[in-house]
């Protein structure tokens, strides 16, 4: 198949052929070629933060394989085609049955587009704010066993771990889930400067949604955003789904970080593409509607309802920062903070999937998806 169109991240109008799921040939046809509305040819969507999608929840104990081959297909058909399945705190027993579930899942071969697991808690702020739609019971204190255990049942296939560097031991859990090949990210923290530094210097490498998953009133000068943001050594992961950070604030945190250092996730919740209403979620009454999802009757959040694509949508209609810059942050930036660019980078003899977008200003089309 021949393709026409922009690369995110270059100059021109590129032509791309795609020969059994390997790109055969790639060049530059028109270097002049400035429209933004036009094709994006893509190695597809990078999500490092997906809970579930269609009611299949991957903190389930009742997961089955079934049920994640179907997620999978899902998250791909949206022009996905690498994901981090998101297991949040939990029980240790329902941690081990997930993981153990998925590790059976990857050595059948059911879920191509998992890329690995983001472990998300329990080591996080217990207070309300930071915990977010955590459960109380299952948030706990530091274990370097307990660490150990979960990624043996994972086969080390836990690659992204969201903690709170403030927590005893926290910093040597960071050491050793880095020293195991995982990156650290601080998140549903209530974490002061020196313990972002500290946290940074021994090895953490990215900020879990930023500007969420902390305290609503924060000191306006010192606080748990501002220290991440300022932190070099960190990438940022935001949502931008219209509900979980206003566009206005989120310019800001992308200015602050540059597009290089900012990562779009959706964290999806498990209801996502469920019919709009009310349902249970981790032990509260929640509210989907109008893309977005809420404990009912409260303005709290309790994960996400947009995909991907119609977050890059959406922040792509702003004036800043644009479609190119919205599409690197969904592909490029979250594959050079894992320390996998040769997955984004599309080139003669590349392998792996190829998504095609149209942008039109306002609307983004999933147009291909070629080796899927």
């Amino acid at each position: 198949m021949i393709i026409r169109g922009r690369i995110p991240g270059r100059q021109g109008l590129w032509e791309l052929s795609y020969v059994k799921e390997m790109v055969e040939s790639l060049s530059c046809k028109d270097p002049s070629f400035a429209e933004e509305h036009c094709r994006w040819i893509t190695p597809g969507l990078f999500d490092l933060q997906i809970n579930g999608i269609a009611g299949i929840n991957f903190t389930d104990v009742s997961l089955d394989q079934a049920q994640l081959e179907r997620a999978d297909a899902l998250i791909r058909s949206g022009g996905v085609s690498r994901y981090c399945p998101t297991i949040i705190s939990c029980s240790l027993e329902t941690a081990r049955a997930v993981l153990g579930t998925f590790s059976r899942a990857w050595d059948n071969g059911r879920i191509p587009g998992a890329w690995a697991i983001h472990l998300e808690g329990p080591w996080i702020s217990s207070l309300d704010g930071s915990r977010g739609i955590h459960r109380t019971e299952h948030v706990r204190e530091v274990s370097l066993y307990e660490w150990g255990a979960l990624n043996q049942v994972a086969m080390g296939r836990i690659r992204l771990l969201t903690l709170a560097p403030e927590l005893p031991g926290a910093l040597d859990l960071v050491k050793s889930a880095v020293g195991a090949g995982t990156i650290v990210s601080l998140g549903h923290t209530a974490a002061s400067a020196a313990d972002v530094t500290a946290a940074v210097r021994a090895g953490a490498r990215m900020s879990t949604h930023l500007f969420n998953g902390c305290a609503r009133l924060l000191d306006r000068h010192s606080n748990v955003v501002y220290s991440q943001l300022s932190e070099d050594g960190l990438y940022a992961c935001f949502i931008a789904d219209g509900h979980h950070v206003p566009f206005a604030t989120l310019r800001i945190g992308i200015r602050a970080k540059g597009v290089a250092k900012s990562i779009l996730v959706s964290d999806l919740a498990h209801l996502s593409g469920l019919p709009e209403g009310d349902y249970e979620m981790e032990g509260n009454r929640v509210e989907l509607r109008g893309g977005g999802l809420r404990v009912k009757g409260t303005s709290q959040l309790s994960g996400a309802a947009r995909t991907l694509r119609e977050d890059v949508e959406l922040l792509a209609r702003e004036a800043e920062p644009g479609i190119d810059s919205a599409l690197l942050m969904a592909t490029r930036s979250a594959a050079a903070a894992v320390g996998d660019l040769a997955w984004a980078d599309l080139q003669a003899g590349r392998r792996g999937p190829v998504a095609v977008f149209s942008w039109d200003g306002l609307h983004l089309l999933l147009e291909e998806r070629l080796g899927f």
